[in-house]
């Protein structure tokens, strides 16, 4: 498939200009190659995995943390040694942040709520889009009136969806209602408390928001952020691969 096209339909079908983000969602690192065979997904990029798409004659490398950070403008020492090797090996690289997060069909958020519903059979519940971010609602919430106690959510759905358990059961132990916020948002903690969700969960913290979380009675899990992120890699790869005939690998690689 012709690059330009693959990727005007990614950004379309994720709809990027909906979005004022940090990272600029697009291709970043460009390649001489106009024909995408072999896409390569990952949750970051970085020189590791870019390393591994080489061994795989990879063509397009698809990542949701970038190559460059809001106070990375340039290309010095890290960033220029994963550009290099980029251009040397003529890789193209695109990634997507927040509409990845925020996407009904293929986003982390989304499928971390329908994982929760199908892990306890629930048929009747109520999705919320909640809590704004930079002016785009991108996180969810879900409501039901079949009580599950944290205990249940620990060894099951964090199991289920291989998510690591940091729980603070710092209010109810049944609860009827969970806040799904992707990334790093425990700042956000307060507006799923006057939501009234009972549990919260989210990737990571800084200790000031989990002793924050504990004062306002919040219950809150931390499931961790690399773990929460490598649903959209496989939702999105399935889709292209089905929608196009692309060849799609997963790297599943933490550290």
């Amino acid at each position: 498939m012709k690059k330009q096209e693959l990727i005007n339909y990614i950004n379309e079908y994720l709809q990027i200009w909906e979005f004022s983000d940090s990272s600029k969602n697009w291709l970043q690192v460009d390649s001489t190659k106009n024909e995408i065979k072999k896409i390569w997904y990952a949750v970051d990029a970085t020189t590791y995995i870019f390393k591994k798409a080489k061994e795989e004659n990879v063509d397009l490398i698809l990542a949701h943390h970038w190559l460059f950070w809001w106070f990375e403008q340039v290309l010095v020492w890290v960033p220029f040694k994963r550009a290099k090797f980029l251009f040397e090996n003529n890789i193209a690289l695109a990634w997507y942040h927040l509409p990845l997060d925020a996407h009904a069909e293929v986003g982390n958020n989304a499928w971390l709520l329908k994982v929760f519903a199908n892990t306890f059979d629930l048929e009747n519940y109520t999705k919320e889009e909640i809590i704004e971010y930079k002016g785009k609602t991108i996180w969810f919430g879900i409501k039901f009136e079949k009580e599950i106690t944290l205990k249940e959510v620990q060894e099951k759905y964090l199991k289920q969806a291989d998510l690591i358990d940091e729980t603070y059961a710092f209010w109810k132990e049944k609860i009827k209602s969970v806040a799904f916020c992707s990334g790093w948002a425990g700042s956000e903690i307060k507006e799923a408390n006057d939501l009234w969700y009972d549990l919260y969960i989210t990737w990571e913290a800084a200790h000031h928001e989990k002793t924050f979380a504990k004062e306002l009675a919040q219950s809150v899990i931390y499931a961790w952020h690399y773990e929460t992120e490598t649903f959209w890699p496989k939702l999105l790869a399935e889709h292209l691969q089905e929608k196009f005939g692309l060849e799609v690998v997963f790297l599943d690689e933490k550290y």
